[in-house]
Order: C-alpha cells, then sequence, then structure tokens
C-alpha cells in the first residue's frame, strides 16, 4: 500500500501553519490580518519583499518576524505610527505583552548595547510598553519590531485597517495554554493514584507501568505547549547574554520532564509527571492572575486629568481657548513663542522654528514653512503658527514626552539599585540549585530532582520589580489629587531627599488679585493693534494678563520675535518694534514699591509701564514657618527690596533683585539637595538645576518642560504635606523590598532544605507578587489620607 504525504500547508506571510480556507492570488493565508498585509504591501509594489526575505542565510523565525513586520516599510503606515520623525531620529512606542519580570526591564531598556542604531528605550512595566528612539538611517521602524520579535517580545501592533483576528487569537492563548495544562494535570494525577494509595491496592505492576506510560504521554502537551512560552523566553535570552527570570522556571521544567522520562522508560520509579503539569498549571494561573492584578491597579498618567491646560483655537476667524483634551483632527490651533505643538500637525500660516529637544534630547532647531508636516512635543522659538490637527491629542503621550531629557542624567536612584539586583538574581539562583543538588546527591539522592527543581521556582525578582512602579504609581495619583503633577516617578525620590527650599515670590509667595494699572503715553490705533500682537505670542503670563486686559483690535501679523527669559522681548509688527520687559531690559531705573510689580514697554515712539499689584496667598506665612522647623528656605525674588523686612524672619536668606543668572549661581555655590519653586518661565533654569524644580500654575496654564513638577496655585501652602508624604512613600518601598526579599530567603531556606515541593513552590511564586502589591496599594492609600485628608 502506497503512503500518500501529505504536504503541510503555511500561511504565504507569517509562514504559520494554516488551513486553505483564506486565500488571495493563489496564496493561503492563516487570518486575514496576514492577507491584508500582503495585500498592503502589493499595492505599495513591495512585493518583492517575499523574495528577499527567504535568503538562506537568515534564521526562519527571523524570516517569519520580517514578514510579519513587513506593513511597517509602507510610508502611510509608520506615519501613523511613529511619535516623532526628523531627518535621522523616529521615536516608537511599542506594546509588548511578553514584558513580566525586572529582567525583562533590564534588557529593553539596554537594547542600545545589543543595537548601536537604539538611541534610548523606557519601560513602562505595568502598561507593557516600551518607548524606542532610534537612528532611522542605521536602522528601520521594521528592524526595530524584528530586533524585540527576536528577543522574545514580539510586539502586538494593531492598524484600524487590519483584520484584528490574529490578536485576539494570541490574547486567548494563554487561556488555552492553562486549560492543556489543568487537563493533564488532572489526569496524571488519576494516573498516579495507585503509587499514592496504600502498598496493597490491589493493582499489578503491569497496570502501574501502562499508567505510568500513559502519564508520560500527558506530559508532553505540558511541555511543548503549555510551558513552550517559557524556554522560547529563556533561550532568546540566553542568546543575547540575558539570563532573565524564564532561565530557571525552564531548567526547572526540564529537569522534571527529563527525570520522570528517564524513571518511566527505565521502569525504576513513576516520576514526576503530575508535579510537571502541576507546575506548570499555577505557574500559568499566576501568570494569568497577575495580569488582572496589574491591569485593575494600574493608573493612567494623563496631564488633563490634573490641570486643564488650554491652547489658543481658531473657530469660525475667532480665537477661542480650548482645553486640550477637547481637540480633535482638523481642528486649527494658533501657536505662540515657546508654546509646545500638542499634537502632529500642517502649518497653515507661519514660518516654524521648531526645537525638538522636548522630544530627541537635541537642541537642533528645524525649520518649517506652510504645508509642511510638524510633530507633538515640538516647542515654536519665533513668531505666531498656524497649525491644522492632523491627529487628536492624546495627553499621555506629552506627557511621556516630558520625561525625554531623563535620559541624560547619570544619576543613581532605587530603579538604577533594583536593576543591578536583577541582573545577577537568576545566577545566584542557578548557583544555588546546583549547590542544592550536590548536597542532596550525597545525603539523599530520593529528593534531589524535587529539591532543585523547587529552588528554581520559589525565587522570583518579580515582587522586587513590582514595588516601585506600584509605590510611586499609586503616589503619583494622590498628588495629582492635590493639585501636583510629577513629570515622572523617580521625582518622589527627589523630593524625598530635599534638604533646602528655594522660593521665588512674585507668583508663588503672592497672587495677582489687586489689578493691573497703566502709565505712560496714550497708545492707541495701530500701536495699540501692534502691542496687543505682540503680547498675545509671548509666553510669559504677564504678557498674556496685559493682553487679555486690553480693548479688542485688528491681529496684525508679526514678522520677527524673540524673547529672553526672565528679561522681556522685542518684536517687529506691521513695521513697528516694540519692546516689552523689565526695567533693566528697557534700560529703565528700577523704582521701589511695595506689593508691586512693574513692566515697561516701547512701541515704536511711545513709552509707558504696567503696575501689577499683588497680595499674599492665604496661609502662605504659616506654610513658610512649618517648613523652615525641618529644611534651610532661602528667598530669590526678582523684586525690589520694599518687602524684605516682612519676609526676612522666614528665610536663613532673603536676597531680591535677582535675575535668572543670579538663581543659577546660587544653586550652582551651594551644597544641598534643593526644591526650587518658582515661575516655570522666569525660574526657567533654576528650576532646571534644583534637584526638584516645581513650577507654580496660575489660571493661565502653560505646560513647562524645564520643571519636574507643576503645581496648582492655590494648592502651594501644602508643601509640608507634599514634603512628607514624598518621605513616607520611600519608607513603604522599602519596607516592601524587605517582604520581597523575605520572601525569597525563606522559600529558599524551604525549597534548598528539601521541604517544599516544585507545586507549592509554583504556587508561592504569583503569590509573593500579588501580597507585595497589596501591601504598597493599601499602605499608600492610608499614608494618603493621613496627610492630605
Amino acid at each position: 500500500m502506497e503512503l500518500l504525504q501529505v504536504e503541510e500547508v503555511i500561511c504565504h506571510h507569517c509562514g504559520d501553519p494554516c488551513d486553505e480556507s483564506i486565500k488571495s492570488d493563489d496564496h493561503t493565508f492563516c487570518c486575514y490580518g496576514c492577507r491584508a498585509v500582503y495585500e498592503l504591501l502589493e499595492q505599495s509594489n513591495l512585493g518583492q519583499y517575499y523574495s528577499e526575505t527567504s535568503q538562506e542565510n537568515k534564521s526562519i523565525s527571523q524570516v517569519k518576524a520580517e514578514r510579519k513586520y513587513a506593513f511597517l516599510d509602507n510610508e502611510d503606515i509608520k506615519q501613523q505610527l511613529l511619535r516623532f520623525k526628523s531627518e535621522d531620529v523616529s521615536v516608537m512606542k511599542f506594546f509588548l505583552p511578553g514584558i513580566h519580570c525586572s529582567s525583562c526591564i533590564y534588557l529593553l531598556e539596554h537594547l542600545s548595547k545589543l543595537e548601536p542604531a537604539v538611541l534610548r528605550s523606557e519601560v513602562n512595566f505595568v502598561k507593557r510598553e516600551v518607548v524606542i528612539t532610534f537612528d532611522h538611517s542605521k536602522k528601520s521602524l521594521r528592524d526595530i519590531a524584528v530586533l524585540l520579535s527576536q528577543l522574545g517580545y514580539p510586539p502586538d501592533i494593531s492598524l484600524e485597517s487590519l483584520d484584528k483576528t490574529k490578536n485576539h487569537v494570541s490574547k486567548s492563548n494563554l487561556g488555552t495554554k492553562i486549560a492543556v495544562a489543568g487537563f493533564c494535570f488532572g489526569n496524571a494525577m488519576l494516573m498516579s493514584m495507585p503509587e499514592y494509595l496504600d502498598k496493597n491496592f490491589l493493582l499489578t505492576d503491569d497496570f502501574k507501568q501502562v499508567f505510568n506510560w500513559i502519564n508520560l504521554v500527558l506530559a508532553f502537551p505540558v511541555l511543548l505547549y503549555s510551558a513552550s512560552d517559557y524556554f522560547s523566553k529563556a533561550w532568546k535570552g540566553l542568546r543575547y547574554r540575558n539570563l532573565n527570570i524564564d532561565v530557571p522556571i525552564a531548567l526547572g521544567i526540564l529537569t522534571l520532564f527529563g527525570r520522570s522520562a528517564y524513571e518511566i522508560i527505565s521502569q525504576s520509579g513513576m516520576g514526576y509527571v503530575d508535579s510537571l503539569a502541576g507546575l506548570v498549571f499555577f505557574l500559568l494561573i499566576g501568570k494569568w492572575y497577575q495580569s488582572k492584578t496589574y491591569q485593575a491597579l494600574s493608573f493612567e498618567r494623563d496631564f488633563s486629568s490634573y490641570f486643564p491646560v488650554s491652547i489658543t483655537c481658531l473657530i469660525d476667524s475667532s480665537e477661542v481657548q480650548c482645553q486640550l483634551k477637547e481637540l480633535k483632527k482638523g481642528d486649527v490651533v494658533i501657536i505662540h513663542n515657546d508654546e509646545l505643538i500638542p499634537a502632529d500637525g500642517k502649518i497653515l500660516e507661519g514660518l516654524a522654528n521648531i526645537d525638538y529637544s522636548f522630544v530627541t534630547g537635541e537642541a537642533k532647531p528645524e525649520q518649517k514653512s506652510a504645508g509642511q508636516l510638524v510633530f507633538a512635543g515640538g516647542r515654536q522659538k519665533g513668531g505666531e503658527l498656524v497649525i491644522e490637527l492632523t491627529k487628536t491629542v492624546n495627553n499621555s503621550e506629552l506627557t511621556s514626552l516630558w520625561n525625554t531629557d531623563t535620559f541624560k542624567k547619570d544619576k543613581e536612584d532605587l530603579h538604577t539599585w533594583v536593576d543591578k539586583v536583577s541582573q545577577y538574581f537568576t545566577l545566584t539562583i542557578i548557583f544555588l540549585a546546583i549547590g542544592t543538588g550536590i548536597y542532596w546527591w550525597f545525603a539523599n539522592p530520593d529528593i534531589i530532582w524535587n529539591s532543585v527543581t523547587a529552588v528554581l521556582i520559589v525565587a522570583c525578582p518579580c515582587a522586587l520589580a513590582l514595588v516601585l512602579p506600584f509605590a510611586y504609581g499609586h503616589a503619583m495619583r494622590r498628588y495629582g489629587r492635590q493639585g501636583l503633577y510629577l513629570k515622572n516617578a523617580e521625582v518622589i525620590e527627589s523630593i524625598a531627599k530635599v534638604d533646602a527650599l528655594v522660593f521665588d515670590k512674585t507668583g508663588t509667595l503672592t497672587t495677582i488679585d489687586a489689578g493691573i494699572s497703566y502709565q505712560g503715553d496714550v497708545i492707541d490705533g495701530t500701536n495699540l493693534s501692534v502691542l496687543k500682537s505682540s503680547l498675545g505670542n509671548s509666553a510669559h503670563p504677564l504678557s498674556r494678563l496685559f493682553h487679555s486686559e486690553l480693548p479688542s483690535c485688528e491681529k496684525l501679523p508679526i514678522k520677527s520675535f524673540r524673547e529672553e527669559t526672565g528679561r522681556g522681548f522685542t518684536a517687529e509688527v506691521a513695521g513697528v518694534n516694540v519692546k516689552v520687559g523689565s526695567a533693566g531690559y528697557l534700560g529703565k531705573k528700577m523704582e521701589s514699591s511695595v506689593n508691586e510689580s512693574r513692566v515697561y514697554l516701547k512701541v515704536g515712539e511711545r513709552e509707558g509701564f504696567f503696575t501689577v499689584k499683588a497680595n499674599y496667598r492665604q496661609g502662605i506665612f504659616e506654610m513658610l514657618e512649618e517648613v523652615r522647623s525641618g529644611y534651610k528656605t532661602y528667598l530669590l525674588s526678582g523684586d525690589n527690596e520694599s518687602e524684605k523686612e516682612r519676609l526676612q524672619p522666614y528665610f536663613e536668606r532673603a536676597l531680591f533683585n535677582q535675575k535668572p543668572l543670579d538663581k543659577l549661581h546660587f544653586l550652582d555655590n551651594g551644597n544641598a539637595n534643593y526644591l526650587m519653586i518658582g515661575d516655570g518661565l522666569n525660574d526657567a533654569g533654576a528650576l532646571k538645576k534644583a534637584s526638584v524644580g516645581i513650577a507654580v500654575s496660575e489660571d493661565i496654564h502653560q505646560f513647562s518642560p524645564a520643571c519636574d513638577a507643576i503645581i496648582s496655585s492655590k494648592n502651594v501652602t501644602e508643601l509640608p504635606s507634599i514634603l512628607r508624604f514624598s518621605r513616607q512613600v520611600i519608607k513603604v518601598v522599602f519596607i516592601a523590598f524587605g517582604l520581597s526579599f523575605l520572601y525569597n530567603i525563606v522559600g529558599l531556606s524551604f525549597a534548598i532544605t528539601g521541604h517544599l515541593t516544585p507545586l507549592i513552590s509554583a504556587i508561592l511564586m504569583p503569590i509573593s507578587s500579588v501580597t507585595v502589591v497589596g501591601f504598597v496599594t493599601l499602605m499608600i492609600g492610608l499614608i494618603g489620607r493621613k496627610n492630605f485628608s
């Protein structure tokens, strides 16, 4: 009888096995998503891709990955997915479902060591995301996706134009693996009953051996399917010299299977198939439970939740202030000097001089003109821009861009410490397992396999990796309710280390609520339009305040505009030169006056000044008295000395007539950990120089990337509670670290001494993570209510 050889049908795009139900152009596909990508490549004239990726010098997995992510070569798709793109640099956020432990974080945040084209990468552990900045002149977006896939973290990229079938399949994959492991576990226990029951059980050795062989058959689906993720990630980690947590787990599973197969085949014992199936079953249950727990406790760092940041919109030829969260694709917005572009868009009017250092970390301005595209996070330096948004504003994206410059900081923090511990954790566990095996080989060979496997399974750095994201995350959410928004979680750590406080006066200790007056030459007609147009383009809060107080008049185009932080600006509008700023900026003599500030101006040949009266915030002196008992306090004010006598008792030093450069020199010459709280624009340099910089936000909301945090003006008096809460959060973090270490020490002690089975180890492993997360959540909630009740 002639045997028919059935040829396996594989997907033309990704190479996975499939049936012949989905076809296109005589090619077979495993899902509609793969077919859609194939058709997209054909429409983009990239059909040659399928012949290029079948080179013999590439591994099958690499070929599959290149085919899977081939659509990332399409320019239209790249434009939809990339968060930023300049001549050389691109920024992309990937969702990586495979991230699950601190070893994953360490590897992904050190991608630049594996691939020089990667400039930096940052992982959001809770959301399973990584933001990668890379040089696209060296590696394409598809190359980066393939690299991640080869490392064991295939990106889950979904597009509206593609079918979602494959994503749904991958999401239900864990459930199927749990079901298979559970089925095999239950039946393996049933088959093992003759060995567990009374020795007088009426079964012959032949029956027992049959049951053992059935157990061995049941072990294969568990090993090859349910536990496959542990093997693949362990292998990919080893290929790139990264000992992740999957390595000891994979070794433990292989140890149990190898020993079981040997005993059953040699008929020297019943093996440990029930323990093997139970181990994998409970490991998968733990992974599922952890993911559900993280989803329930996850938090969204959305800037709009805390501040109604506004921007100027053009609606029916009228300028209207709109909240960022209200903007949508197609809206037309006006970007003034020093303002951030809230979303990707196309320039309709104006000349752009965009500083993308907020996004890329490199201060290299780009010039753009009408019709060209600009990206979210760019900062306009110059005249007014009119932009039509091509994407909806994403506040979370803007917030993450705020953190770009933190990649430049080379500092030791708790995250660095956790990375170092995690890096050597797995290696230590492997050595302990070897030592345990050697000891029990001589002491009692009967328990050697259970003991070694228990050691490999029970120890886990996952709880250690979870402490910081959950503790800091819940603390940030609590701060948000109090009107304080932090740039990133590490700011909490920096606040806890502060030992000196530096205050600005105007806008920090005082509030503008007593009105504005003007003295000088009459400014009307065209000059009034010139002045109001130039004031509207300034980023300074006082300029915006003056702009709102001036009467309605014709808006004129701005030919040139230059603003000096803390001093003022010059502009040319409709052929008229404008200069607005401090007395020194306009060459005037500063005059002293109690509780007021003067802003001088010159429009053409006409001169004058605005007088802004201010009062101290309610409760500000009580706050200063409280913080003075625990911190060194300083006042650095750009105002005159008229209030020196009143303020001096609350500060070790109260310095007045301070220019922005003077404030920088003060912080440079000090040896303390300073917290600076002041104006986000005038004090931008000092805020950035200080260990912690907090910008005060008044009714006119301005997003300031120079600072580490933004606080609502009405919550400035809560500074003592903010400082106290940060210190208490760090204490909770260390206690949680202690619990994590205690779990591992106790668990390893029982495992090494042979008192812990692999099955119990598999149950304890996820419980430790959930326990630590629950402790952190409870404690942060308690101390938050205590400090901010």
